[in-house]
């Protein structure tokens, strides 16, 4: 018996072995994702469904041949999905999209009608592509001016940041939150603002939130390009930025430890060069420990990260310090240039939204005609490369399991070989969204995500500056 195991072992060790280096190489255009025609059109937004559908925006009004008007849904295999319809769509550009649990998706950008509708510049829809008339933004005139970017917090209230100046009438710079319903959260009140756009948002998983863009002041406070927001909208200052960047930041991404990686036009952060990047302390100092050299030679303008701590980075750059990376390149956790991550000569022009997938493939859209000298018309799906996303040398010493596997939402958490309780858990969902928080207070625990939408979703245990992985399906 003691044989027959050893074989059976050996057996999948050496199948395991061969699917690895079977992988196509990471960096390279997936060619199993085949958009024929693709956009028409630039795609600034990208959000990946628990089911593995991605929802795209932008400026498009057709995608592979068939009408869709700044928006519209792929299948995994690249194309079209027509069980999402959105009638005549947006009738101008969406800058940002964003999944609720529930399986809605909140639209933001410069429009004001949706399919005949009039929507000022923020809509919800179904997850059929109509209009969800439950979203409603009152008698007023919606947001005062555009909408780019969106976030949803796990209560189900939306912060939206752009350009506006008003809510629904009320008088709003920049940045607002909205209850679930689509009207104005009165409780979070930034008094007078920023003076410039909000770029970009992240929320914090205690709740606080950090904003970038193109701003010096907050409500009458010096904060340049950068900075963080208590729960209720006031100015965090514990969060202090010093000079901050010296123009604008386009792009945010909260690392599990509480770092913050910001990209964008900048070249210095708080009077210390940064080309582009750069990684921020849990306090807005910089992290000098991540040191990107040169950094890029063009603007950032979308960062994601991986569940390994690697990087990646899109945007208008042709080189990463030094080497050259045509708008995509992947940096591992110290800042340094993943160079296992091979575009070849990548994307012929700007990258503005990417998205990781499940199995660690990734979404990229843009302005871009063409990837590694393949036709790929404003979208694309790259490989990751096997292995993305686990942290494979510590799975012997401090693996977890979920039993059972999939479930209907309650599942039993088993943390083997943990010394001690003082994890902090997080779960995700497949669009990166931050759905479920706790501590792991014992190596065994229960939690319930019964309230949560079907499909994929992936926990995250941070445990002696480590994380560790494990995926779970909610059915």
């Amino acid at each position: 018996m003691k044989n027959i195991t050893l074989f059976l072992s050996m057996l999948l060790f050496t199948a395991f072995s061969f699917y690895v280096k079977a992988q196509p190489g990471s960096g390279s255009l997936d060619a199993t994702f085949n958009p024929g025609d693709g956009a028409n059109d630039l795609v600034e937004t990208t959000a990946i469904q628990s089911d593995g559908k991605i929802i795209i925006g932008g400026g498009f009004n057709s995608y592979n041949g068939t009408t869709r008007n700044r928006i519209a849904r792929i299948n995994a295999n690249g194309s079209l999905d027509t069980t999402f319809n959105p009638g005549t769509g947006a009738n101008l550009s969406i800058y940002t999209t964003a999944i609720q649990s529930d399986g809605k998706i909140v639209i933001g950008g410069d429009f004001n009608t949706y399919n005949g509708t009039t929507k000022y510049r923020i809509a919800r829809l179904n997850a059929n592509g109509t209009l969800d008339a439950t979203f409603n933004q009152g008698t007023g005139t919606g947001a005062g001016d555009k909408v780019v970017t969106t976030a949803i917090q796990s209560d189900g209230k939306i912060i939206i940041g752009g350009s506006f100046y008003a809510y629904n009438g009320t008088a709003r710079k920049g940045i607002a939150r909205l209850n679930a319903n689509g009207s104005l959260d009165a409780t979070f009140n930034p008094g007078t603002g920023v003076d410039g756009t909000v770029y970009t948002t992240a929320i914090q998983s205690d709740g606080k939130i950090i904003i970038g863009g193109a701003f010096t002041t907050y409500n009458g406070t010096a904060r340049n390009y950068i900075m963080r927001l208590n729960a209720d909208g006031s100015l965090d200052a514990t969060f202090n930025p010093g000079t901050g960047a010296n123009t604008s930041v386009k792009t945010t991404a909260i690392q599990g430890d509480g770092k913050i990686i910001i990209g964008g036009i900048f070249i210095s952060y708080n009077g210390t060069a940064r080309n582009r990047i750069a990684r921020l302390n849990a306090d807005g100092s910089l992290d000098a420990t991540f040191n990107p050299g040169t950094g890029t030679d063009g603007t950032v303008y979308t960062t994601v990260l991986q569940s390994d701590g690697k990087i990646i980075v899109g945007g208008g750059f042709t080189s990463y310090n030094g080497t050259a990376r045509n708008r995509i390149a992947r940096l591992n956790a110290n800042s340094s240039l993943d160079a296992t991550f091979n575009p070849g000569t990548g994307a012929n022009t700007s990258v503005y939204t990417t998205a990781i997938q499940s199995d660690g493939k990734i979404i990229i859209g843009g302005w871009f005609t063409s990837y590694n000298g393949t036709a790929r018309n404003y979208i694309a799906r790259i490989n990751g490369g096997a292995g993305v996303g686990i942290n494979e040398s510590n799975l012997d010493k401090h693996n977890f399991s979920a039993y059972p596997n999939p479930s209907n939402g309650i599942f039993q958490l088993t943390f083997d070989n943990m010394q001690s309780s003082n994890g902090e858990l997080e779960i995700y969902n497949v669009s990166g969204e931050k759905v479920y928080t706790a501590s792991n207070n014992n190596r065994q625990m229960q939690i319930d995500l019964s309230a949560l939408a079907k499909g994929i979703y992936f926990v995250k245990v941070y445990y002696e500056a480590k994380v560790y992985n494990q995926k779970i399906i909610v059915q």
